[in-house]
């Protein structure tokens, strides 16, 4: 950033030298201070603006006064006090701050570096922090350690030395501030990107798209987190509805300001909407007016659910932190809090049994709402600990807040950047049942209000993509299970004239609901193999006139290299022994790679 001042604009304006002042690698705010805004406005931006700093590796600021961006302006002596409040503030949190001169016409340049967090905007004002106060409890979350022995320690006094070093990240970033040290753009975007799985510039920030490789993979986990939840030895009832609630209904708004501060909404006729979150209001409108009996519970209500949050710009993460996701999201109706409790245990060792089937391994964070809940259920927290065969962390949220839940475990990989990225969930709801007027009939023949499990067993379809993806870069051959990738086998013709066997033997593989594609392009074999392993193919089959002849194929396999000879039966047999208890979703794409476009 270059900036020169030319001339005074108002009669206070600071005095200053009229010469070009330039800084380099800085992260430039333009400040525009409205008619009303005060310390803590400042220093709520300040704040912020250290947050996105950490995010992107930077601790360098310009503050630039820009009247331009409002009609609202303040007194030109109230403005200067506020960024000088800015300015101060900084410093003192360690920021290297500069603060360009107030009151003055200039001129200036800029250089932004082409990146999607290089331009994004805020706006502060007291009534938002005011309310913003209302809905956060006073006070600082606490932390414990509870080992699957039963003992619990505080973080700063546990001996980390001998222990896993993957549960200490997560306590130094939830309970200790300590964030991790490794930037720069994840390994794993690269790689999501050329499936056709992107940031959608068309829309909003923080939503995305799949072009055709990308929706099959999509369609693939949103069909595994469905057979998940049918599996469960309850009855399930799928629903579907709308994704936009009205807050002028108590219930919704109730459950909304609970929320938090990250609410989607739009506004129609006059009208203001939530966006849903998750499944939770839909399902909760729709069960509310069910005749329940003790006999009909527990049950399950589940919809794959479009859900939205107002994520913070600076924080988005392809796949992983976005405005628009879509949760396979789970509620289980219990009777009471003892039969939750039985119920969680029985999710909680599903959510394990799936991450684990991936080769990796969660850490835990237990949020409570009370000290009292974890001295009353010790025992039993300290059975999930035991379970998972590593400590736990714990943290009891402020008190002071008529929270609707009284137990939410939050499930952390830590990443190939060795950063605690929350996948699955779960949680004991004990007061929505009451807000929107679900009740069931109890054996004495009274009403009573049910129980809620929240959870989404795999996480959101999209961090489970996240999951996927970071754990395949940290494979010695990248790849994705052989269920999820959009072509499970590429049947490489030698030349044109083994192309009627390859339609033969890819018309055998389509019909026992195997993936699979022909290149029949005009490239030669070894590029085409080579863009195949780029793409992660798993298996790769060449023909050529010694294949035809001998009714097999030349199959390379991904995984471990090997290049062995089999039949077209025997080719089946082993895709389908791999991808076995998965979902078998089609092939939506057409069989020859000629006829296709390139997916940008």
């Amino acid at each position: 950033m270059e900036y020169e001042p030319i001339e005074k604009e108002i009669s206070s304006a600071e005095e200053a030298e009229k010469k070009t002042v330039r800084i380099d690698e800085v992260v430039v705010l333009f400040v525009s201070v409205e008619k009303g805004d005060n310390v803590a406005v400042a220093r709520k931006a300040i704040e912020d603006t250290r947050s996105y700093l950490n995010h992107i590796g930077s601790n360098r600021i310009l503050l630039y006064p820009y009247a331009h961006l409002s009609r609202e302006l303040a007194e030109p002596p109230d403005a200067l006090r506020i960024l000088v409040e800015m300015e101060n503030y900084a410093r003192e949190l360690g920021i290297e701050t500069t603060r360009s001169v107030f009151g003055w016409n200039k001129r200036f340049t800029i250089s932004i570096k082409g990146h999607p967090l290089a331009e994004q905007s805020r706006y502060y004002s007291p009534e938002e922090l005011a309310q913003e106060s209302t809905r956060r409890p006073a006070g600082k979350k606490e932390y414990l350690i509870l080992t699957p022995e039963g003992r619990t320690y505080r973080p700063e006094e546990y001996d980390y030395e001998s222990k896993d070093d993957n549960f200490r990240l997560l306590v130094e970033k939830e309970a200790l501030g300590i964030e991790s040290k490794t930037r720069g753009d994840p390994v794993y975007i690269r790689h999501m990107k050329k499936f056709g799985i992107d940031w959608e510039t068309m829309s909003d920030l923080g939503h995305m798209h799949y072009c055709p490789e990308g929706t099959a993979i999509y369609e693939s986990v949103a069909a595994y987190a469905e057979d998940i939840v049918d599996s469960l030895p309850l009855p399930i009832y799928h629903v579907r509805g709308s994704n936009m609630f009205n807050l002028d209904l108590p219930p919704v708004k109730e459950h909304a300001e609970l929320f938090g501060d990250r609410l989607y909404q739009v506004s129609v006729d006059d009208r203001s909407f939530v966006m849903r979150y998750a499944a939770c209001h839909q399902q909760f409108a729709i069960i509310r007016n069910w005749l329940t009996s003790y006999r009909n519970l527990p049950f399950g209500a589940f919809e794959i659910a479009d859900s939205y949050r107002l994520e913070q710009s600076g924080e988005l993460l392809l796949s992983f932190r976005v405005r628009r996701m879509n949760m396979p999201d789970l509620h289980v109706f219990c009777r009471d809090l003892d039969e939750a409790k039985e119920w969680l245990f029985r999710l909680h060792e599903r959510i394990y049994a799936e991450v684990r089937s991936l080769g990796r391994d969660y850490y835990s964070l237990y949020n409570l709402t009370s000290r009292e809940f974890l001295e009353d259920n010790k025992e039993w927290l300290t059975k999930l600990a035991r379970f998972e065969g590593k400590p736990v962390l714990i943290c009891f949220y402020p008190s002071g807040v008529n929270y609707y839940w009284v137990l939410n475990i939050e499930y952390h990989i830590i990443d190939v950047m060795n950063r605690p990225r929350e996948v699955g969930t779960v949680q004991i709801d004990v007061g929505n049942a009451r807000r929107f007027g679900i009740k069931y009939v109890d054996r004495e023949g009274k009403e009573k209000y049910p129980v809620i499990l929240h959870s989404a067993i795999i996480g959101t379809i999209e961090r489970y993509l996240y999951t996927l993806f970071d754990t395949a870069i940290r494979m010695e051959h990248p790849a994705l299970p052989t269920w999820v990738c959009p072509t499970q086998v590429r049947i490489i013709p030698v030349s044109l004239d083994q192309l009627e066997y390859a339609k033969c033997l890819a018309t055998a593989l389509s019909q026992a609901r195997i993936r699979v594609d022909i290149d029949d392009r005009e490239m030669t074999v070894s590029n085409k193999i080579r863009e195949a392993e780029m793409m992660w193919i798993p298996f790769i089959a060449v023909v050529g006139e010694k294949e035809v002849q001998n009714g097999d194929v030349s199959l390379r396999t991904r995984a471990d290299g090997r290049q062995t000879s089999l039949t077209v039966s025997e080719l089946t047999e082993f895709v389908l022994k791999e991808t076995e208890g998965k979902p078998r979703i089609p092939s939506h794409l057409p069989e020859f790679l000629s006829i296709r476009p390139r997916f940008a």
